[in-house]
């Protein structure tokens, strides 16, 4: 009997995995680990203490959103419509639309650094991408995408591991990285910081994590599952993000923003087949990550607005995608276009993370499990650090 009762709770945890492990690693996009390159190359071992720290609001907001959508039972997208007014959730909406277009001109970006270090044809394959990447999202299928994301992302934490510990960082400068004594106040460093907690913490997030986990009707009995895999994925994330700026160290570019040449040097130590592994980790990367943001934009705008039928996903798809496809293609500095989309997700995020923080602790919505006073005072003061960093990295731009 207990082999029996074992056997079903494991057939349970095992059920429960994938949301928040998935939407950790699809964090780890294209856009982030660029990111975390040029941090490495301009400020080397320093922002390895970001990386580490930033595991704290990481995990605060995504048990946020996990919650939502395990106790609550509902997407973030479809608890604004319920908890506020039609006008309200349409006008919440306006703000998810963009950072869901600006996520899918940073992906495109990545995925177009990927097929350059191919040296192959970049707008046909663009558009095979974009075609392939639709077959995918209109499916709509969240369970078999899943299963087939799940060891991509296993595979991709495996390469960033892998080439960090082959360039064999030296132990006494990674702990003086650890120092939380930095340059703050300096604008190259603040912009970096700023990208950084954009990286991290992207608006998407919140709508996929709650979405997939009320998808997969995850009960309240799941709860301490599912924040455990939200805090091992919030840990695995940060960790394999420091092992990437120790990538991006030795390519040693202190004055300006990385180019394609100076990107393929980032796993110098698997030789000349370094450009080829990473143009596959960014085709990955980017394309993992573009299926995730697709769904978390279905279950954010439409959700929000009362409308998901096939035809409605269909057409918010297209225009928040194709403009984004077409301006990557007139577009050719990549990395600063990445880098400045980065800084303004810490801005973008702000109603999201504010209508969030308010569903999480009304008793209706979370059906009286509600967050606990400390609970709530962690989530804010989290909130506030992501907003500081954000005014500080538009600061540094202007």
């Amino acid at each position: 009997m207990n082999l029996r009762v074992d056997a079903e709770t494991i057939r349970r945890q095992l059920y429960v995995f994938g949301p928040a492990w998935l939407v950790m690693m699809a964090d780890i996009d294209v856009a982030s680990i660029v990111t975390g390159l040029q941090s490495g190359a301009t400020w080397g071992y320093r922002m390895i203490f970001i990386m580490i720290i930033l595991t704290i609001p990481l995990f605060v907001i995504q048990d946020a959103a996990g919650r939502l959508g395990t106790v609550g039972g509902k997407g973030l997208g479809e608890a604004i419509r319920i908890r506020y007014s039609g006008k309200t959730a349409a006008i919440l909406s306006i703000p998810m639309a963009v950072s869901d277009f600006l996520e899918y001109v940073a992906e495109y970006a990545g995925i177009s650094i990927g097929i350059m270090l191919l040296g192959l044809p970049l707008i046909p394959l663009l558009l095979l991408i974009y075609v392939f990447h639709a077959v995918v999202v209109l499916s709509r299928n969240y369970r078999k995408a899943e299963i087939i994301m799940l060891p991509i992302s296993f595979v991709l934490a495996a390469s960033i591991a892998a080439s960090a510990v082959l360039f064999k960082p030296n132990p006494s400068l990674v702990l003086s990285g650890l120092s939380p004594l930095q340059p703050y106040g300096n604008p190259s460093f603040d912009y970096l910081l700023a990208a950084n907690i954009g990286a991290v913490i992207m608006p998407w997030m919140l709508y996929f994590h709650s979405g997939a986990d009320s998808r997969k009707k995850l009960k309240t009995s799941d709860l301490r599952a599912e924040r455990l895999e939200t805090l091992i994925g919030a840990i695995a994330s940060e960790v394999l993000m420091a092992m990437i700026v120790i990538d991006g160290i030795h390519l040693r570019n202190v004055n300006d923003f990385l180019n394609i040449d100076e990107l393929s040097h980032a796993l110098a130590p698997f030789g000349s087949a370094a450009p080829f592994l990473l143009a596959m980790g960014f085709l990955a990367a980017g394309f993992l990550a573009l299926v995730v943001i697709s769904m978390a934009s279905a279950w954010g705008v439409l959700e929000a607005v009362g409308r998901t039928s096939r035809r409605a996903f269909l057409s918010v798809y297209l225009m928040e995608s194709l403009p984004a496809l077409v301006l990557v293609i007139l577009y050719s500095n990549y990395v600063e276009l990445m880098l400045d989309l980065m800084v303004l997700y810490t801005i973008i995020i702000i109603p999201s993370l504010y209508v969030l923080g308010r569903l999480v602790t009304d008793p209706n919505i979370m059906k009286g499990l509600t967050y606990k006073p400390w609970e709530s005072a962690m989530y804010w003061a989290m909130t506030a650090v992501i907003i500081i960093g954000g005014i500080a990295g538009l600061i540094s731009m202007i």
